[in-house]
């Protein structure tokens, strides 16, 4: 299966969200840079693109929004107390400001070499965008658990010897057919190819496999949100995009 690189997927994922360090960089502002520029630095990629996702058509003047956004908000002093990790989620709050910012800065700066009426821009297509973002991070996290539920089963175990058929079930049955196109793979013709006893154990074998597959989930997701609410809200995410890129393939399929 295709991954993304390591490197791509990096770049457009959001970091995890440290509470004590966001914090620390609301209580230094006016008075300490450091843990300011290490903030700045945390999240400007990830805002570039949401900025380029949600706005074509700002390749050229992206940086410099993103320069004043800084200097307007994250380093004006109350700004950053606003975020609550009760409310929501700092990536959230990050996104709807600089969605606002932007878009005041449209509609009021005639310096602005791109007018707002010149852009391809229009509410239900800067959600299209948003959401297309928001799928991107799906994939991302997406590729971190399969690689890890492949590691997992592959792994070699005495007390499971059919790990690596569980995989293989996993893979033929479900991952392929939603990633690559193809058809599943029969539980009769899981039998004869991978040696297993009769359709049923096939049958139960995908069921510890999604099993599998839903403890990965909540450990990679965990990595980049704390606390249980937030843990069960980006699961939630992901299930939700993973059934609208299904329902999008298989509205593609019938135009097809």
């Amino acid at each position: 299966m295709e991954r993304p690189p390591e490197d791509s997927a990096r770049s457009t994922l959001w970091p995890p969200t440290d509470w004590s360090a966001l914090g620390r960089a609301a209580r230094a502002v006016g008075k300490e840079a450091e843990p300011l520029n290490q903030l700045i630095l945390r999240y400007q990629v990830p805002l570039r693109v949401y900025l380029l996702s949600a706005f074509p058509g700002l390749e050229k003047q992206a940086d410099l929004l993103l320069q004043d956004f800084s200097e307007d908000k994250i380093l004006k002093d109350g700004w950053l107390g606003k975020a609550d990790r009760k409310r929501g989620r700092f990536r959230d709050f990050l996104k709807t400001s600089l969605r606002n910012y932007v878009l005041d800065r449209l509609s009021k700066d005639a310096s602005l070499p791109v007018p707002l009426d010149e852009l391809s821009f229009d509410p239900p297509a800067e959600e299209r965008s948003a959401e297309a973002f928001d799928l991107d991070w799906a994939r991302t996290i997406l590729a971190a658990v399969l690689e890890r539920m492949e590691a997992d089963c592959k792994r070699p175990a005495k007390d499971q010897p059919r790990r690596a058929q569980i995989w293989e079930v996993f893979q033929l049955r479900l991952l392929d057919p939603a990633l690559a196109d193809a058809e599943p793979v029969s539980y009769e013709e899981l039998v004869t190819r991978l040696g297993i006893v009769s359709p049923a154990d096939a049958q139960n074998m995908l069921a510890t496999a999604k099993r599998i597959f839903a403890r990965h989930l909540g450990a990679v997701v965990a990595q980049y949100e704390t606390g249980g609410t937030a843990v069960s809200a980006e699961i939630a995410e992901l299930r939700q995009f993973l059934s609208w890129l299904a329902k999008g393939k298989k509205a593609k399929t019938a135009q097809d």
